[in-house]
Formats: C-alpha cells, structure tokens, sequence
C-alpha cells in the first residue's frame, strides 16, 4: 500500500484545492497558523511548511505583520521545483486543465525508450500519449511510456482523475522518488504539430524525462513539447 502523504503535503493540498474552487479568493486572507494548527490537528512548524511550500509556487503571499493571502495574479506557468503531474505543476494558474489521451496502446519498446527503462529492445511497454490543454487550449503534448510489468493494465482503463502519477501510485502502488529531466529548444514537426493545433516549424520546448520509484527503478519516460506561452518556472535557491 502506498504511504500516506505527509500532513504539510495534506495541508498544502487542502488549500490549493480551496484556491482552485473559489473558496479561498484572489487576496482573501488565510487562516493563521495557530488555527490552521489547530484545524488540522498538527504542530506550527508543519503548517509553517504548507504555507512555505505554498508562498514557492507563488499562490500565496505573507505579510509580516498582516498574514498570508491569496495571490492576486499568479504567474502561469509549469512549476519544476518537484516531482508531480502536469496539473499540479500547474496548480497556481487557476485555469480549467483537461487532458485528451490520443493514444493508448502496448507497443515494442525502441532503444532509446528501452535503455531509459533498463528494458530490452522490444520488451512489451504502455504506450500513453496526450495532449494537455489549459482552457481548452493545447499546451503541451506528452508521450508516455512506462514498464508493462510495473503497471499491468494501465491502458486498457482510465487514469484515476487524469494523472498517471496518480494511477501508479493509487492504483499499482508504485513509490515515486525522483525524476531526471533534460530540457532543450526544438522545431514542431508535423505530427506533434496536429496534436497541438498549431502550424509545424514553430518554436517548442522539448523535455525528456525518466521518472524513478523509491526502490531506484525507472517506471516511466516521457517525451513532452511544451509551448512556449506556458513557459516552464523554477524557483532556485542560494547555497
């Protein structure tokens, strides 16, 4: 069974979900951390740490003095300060994500996708593409593929609430730990350009990614474009 999040993620989690919904509004202020301690029945530090993580993906912003409140105008963007799924990478925006899979298959594995999965050239993999539109509108294309021994039926049903991270958590009970991820400036080519709904030949930012589970297995790697009106955000911090 997968373990738990720990209560800052929960707490971080709750309030995202009140921001998106419109409970909490732009510039309301948020509960202080002695109720928000109370409320979920842990220590100051442990909301201390929601509300950090919060104030980095710029959701929030505190106040000396005044409090912590909801960010007026949050940047849009994809936030890669950590591991986890598009929509999450995303949660600051406020805007309405949908994911349309345009492919979902068992396919061969090719030797670039094999030796990221330290499988064997041909070894029976998922195959899992979509499209990622924010208000309806395509913003980046993703090709999945992950180890058909590590997720056995993972396209022949949907994913649990869109995510696949989701999925091979919930659903497979798969760990994930980290991701190694390489990001470079590339040229739409006709197919990725169809998916995207824009004229090939344009600017795109192409991302590879192999994800690994806690036991230091790689689990899944993406081929991702991205379009450059959802630019990718990272918060870099001082030694």
């Amino acid at each position: 069974m997968p373990q738990r999040a720990p209560m800052y993620r929960v707490i971080y989690d709750d309030i995202v979900a009140q921001i998106q919904s419109g409970a909490l509004q732009p510039a309301a202020q948020i509960a202080s951390e002695n109720d928000l301690a109370k409320q979920y029945g842990v220590s100051r530090m442990t909301v201390r740490q929601a509300l950090e993580l919060l104030g980095s993906d710029d959701l929030v912003i505190r106040k000396q003095g005044s409090g912590t409140f909801v960010r007026e105008h949050p940047r849009r963007g994809r936030r890669l300060s950590r591991l986890r799924s598009f929509a999450d990478e995303l949660a600051s925006s406020g805007d309405h994500l949908a994911s349309e899979v345009v492919r979902a298959e068992l396919a061969s594995a090719p030797d670039e996708v094999a030796d990221a999965l330290r499988l064997d050239p041909g070894d029976t993999v998922n195959r899992l593409t979509r499209v990622r539109r924010v208000d309806g509108v395509a913003a980046a294309l993703q090709d999945a593929w992950v180890p058909y021994a590590v997720a056995p039926g993972l396209v022949r049903e949907p994913l649990a609430e869109g995510s696949l991270y989701r999925t091979l958590s919930e659903r497979y009970g798969v760990e994930l730990q980290w991701a190694d991820q390489s990001m470079t400036a590339a040229i739409l080519e006709p197919d990725e350009a169809r998916l995207l709904d824009v004229a090939p030949g344009g600017a795109v930012l192409h991302g590879l990614r192999t994800t690994f589970s806690r036991t230091g297995n790689p689990v899944e790697f993406t081929y991702g474009w991205t379009l450059p009106e959802f630019p990718l955000l990272l918060r870099i911090d001082a030694e």
